[in-house]
């Protein structure tokens, strides 16, 4: 992939998302990242595998059964970063992002 191309896709990204960098947690964000216990550093890595995306345990009858474990471990690496503040996560969505756009247009 030619140098030019992929920083014009990775600007229009961050062009296209700057706004998003600031702003709050909404949403399922409250659930699945401010009121997850799973993401704390003081829970057990394996209960990625045994809960469901918010944090319930998989054989509970409340449980989603949204089983996610990567985005979770995703959401606890960001937490052992930025705590609770949105930026850090904003801006690790706004990468992630700009890896698939690459991706996509190699």
């Amino acid at each position: 992939m030619k140098v030019f191309p992929a920083v014009v896709l990775v600007s229009l990204v961050a062009l296209c998302y700057r706004n998003s960098l600031w702003g709050d947690m909404v949403f399922d964000d409250l659930a699945a990242v401010r009121d997850n216990r799973d993401l704390r550093p003081h829970s057990p890595l394996v209960n990625l595998f045994r809960n469901d995306f918010w944090g319930t345990p998989l054989h509970k009858e409340k449980s989603h059964k949204s089983y996610r474990p990567l985005t979770v471990l995703s959401f606890r690496l960001n937490y052992a970063v930025h705590e609770l503040q949105p930026f850090g996560y904003h801006v690790v969505n706004v990468i992630l992002h700009a890896c698939v756009c690459l991706l996509f247009y190699k």
